[in-house]
């Protein structure tokens, strides 16, 4: 089984989203033999006291490390004891590239059978990379981390480098290879996290000694399938006269917190659609589109332009679409498409180029804006798919130039066949939403009246004529 297999079958086992921590320290180890029976010994009884109580272990190197070798032999036993069923995160916050991150990887995970590690991101994907090449392991990667001084670093820049982090790192792995280490002592970054990654896994320390609050942070990280968070807890377990007695409360206080929370149901884009139509993004009345046929519904993606919290939004909703997609460069389709364009461009540090509508006769009069080699691939951008002509055209003049085009993506599809006819033409259309979805969502929210509502979503079922 791979990581997220024993953790899942782990926390059904033990009903339990509890990790202890295996953090020896010399105050809690036996006071006769040798260091390395000391830490044995110690370890082995932790492990027979909560192996019923807990998802994962998570055993942070320092503290091994710091007793020399032996302390090191001590970690290999330990987590040789430790049930096949349940995974062991190593926490060693490795960073570093190369043949310098291949070495950590092959100790972590063949010297010391590691299900999970956490790394810190800094040096970017070069970094990660190494650990991942095991396709049944894992890796947590530092996002926004617990202690208080963290703040200075992690909430700098707009949007704050924690964030950044979060939204990169669905471009380096799935969520099946990628979860983040957020603290539960920020409960809103947690929250804000869960939002970018409503997918990962999440493990929050800062519980118990720290002063995280534990409904807080289930609240703030659980996903709407009430998992999705690891609870990691050391101090408080291991310090506890009777560890076991101190597991178990915890354990049940996290199971019956988690399942009195009334979560509701995962929608991605609930803020993105609420933020369309308060921006004017979305109208409702009686609009000539460029077909010629009226619409009772209307799209206006340039307004995005000044909303920029909304348009990081719709850019985030993209780079969504176009993970794991293969490509050389992101091609806005003109006009409402290309600030999009730039700033996923920017954001994934991909290069751009886009198509001119008109074509210069003065300068150099180029059919393609930006620097590409002919052979080189580009996945379209464009806002609102309806006929797939705009998007068509923007291939032919790509293509025309030796760039190759085979997927685009769009914000939303109006579901009146663009997507077939661009497939007739070698080109595979990826939406964020539907107008359908739209509509629905709008409803729901009270945004839309039921005659509106109605109106509209007769139009779209092409139960009306509205040419």
């Amino acid at each position: 089984m791979n990581f997220i297999q024993k953790l899942v079958t782990a926390i059904a086992q033990n009903d339990s989203l509890l990790c202890v921590g295996l953090d020896p320290q010399e105050k809690f180890l036996p006071t006769t033999g040798d260091i390395f029976t000391r830490l044995s010994d110690w370890g082995k009884n932790i492990i027979d006291q909560t192996a019923d109580l807990v998802c994962c272990y998570k055993p942070n190197s320092a503290f091994f490390e710091q007793f020399g070798p032996a302390g090191l032999r001590a970690l290999q036993e330990i987590i040789k004891g430790i049930p096949e069923d349940i995974p062991v995160i190593l926490d060693i916050k490795r960073g570093d590239i190369g043949s310098t991150a291949q070495a950590y990887a092959y100790a972590a995970y063949a010297q010391y059978n590691a299900d999970a590690v956490t790394l810190s991101p800094f040096l970017g994907q070069d970094s990660i990379t190494p650990f991942l090449e095991e396709p049944d392991k894992f890796v947590f990667l530092l996002c926004q981390t617990s202690n208080p001084s963290a703040t200075a670093i992690q909430n700098y820049g707009t949007p704050p480098l924690y964030e950044y982090i979060a939204q990169i790192s669905k471009t380096w792995g799935s969520p099946e290879q990628i979860g983040l280490v957020v603290g539960a002592t920020q409960p809103e970054a947690l929250q804000r996290v869960r939002d970018l990654c409503p997918e990962s896994w999440i493990l929050a320390p800062g519980v118990g000694a720290q002063g995280g609050d534990l409904q807080q942070a289930l609240s703030a990280g659980l996903r709407s399938d009430k998992l999705g968070l690891i609870i990691p807890v050391s101090r408080s377990v291991l310090g506890a006269e009777d560890p076991r007695r101190a597991a178990q409360l915890l354990r049940d206080q996290i199971t019956n917190t988690r399942l009195d929370l009334n979560l509701p149901p995962y929608d991605p884009y609930r803020n993105l659609v609420d933020g369309l139509f308060s921006t004017g993004c979305i109208k409702f009345g009686s609009f000539t589109l460029a077909s010629g046929k009226k619409s009772p519904i209307y799209l206006d993606l340039r307004r995005l332009v000044s909303y920029p919290s909304v348009l990081d939004m719709v850019v985030d909703a993209y780079i969504d679409k176009l993970i794991g997609m293969e490509y050389d460069f992101l091609a806005g389709v003109p006009y409402a498409a290309l600030p999009i364009a730039s700033i996923a461009a920017s954001k994934l540090k991909r290069p751009m180029v886009y198509p001119r509508k008109e074509i210069k006769e003065h300068g150099t009069a180029q059919a393609v804006e930006g620097v590409f080699q002919p052979g080189q691939s580009a996945v379209l951008l464009e806002d609102v798919i309806t006929s797939g002509g705009s998007i068509l055209a923007a291939a032919e003049t790509l293509r025309a130039a030796g760039l190759d085009i085979h997927q685009a993506v769009v914000l939303v599809d109006r579901e009146q066949g663009g997507k077939a006819a661009l497939k007739d033409h070698g080109i595979n259309v990826s939406s964020v939403l539907t107008m359908q979805e739209i509509l629905g969502r709008l409803y729901a929210q009270g945004k839309l009246d039921q005659t509106t509502y109605l109106e509209v979503r007769a139009y779209l079922a092409g139960e009306h004529d509205h040419t």
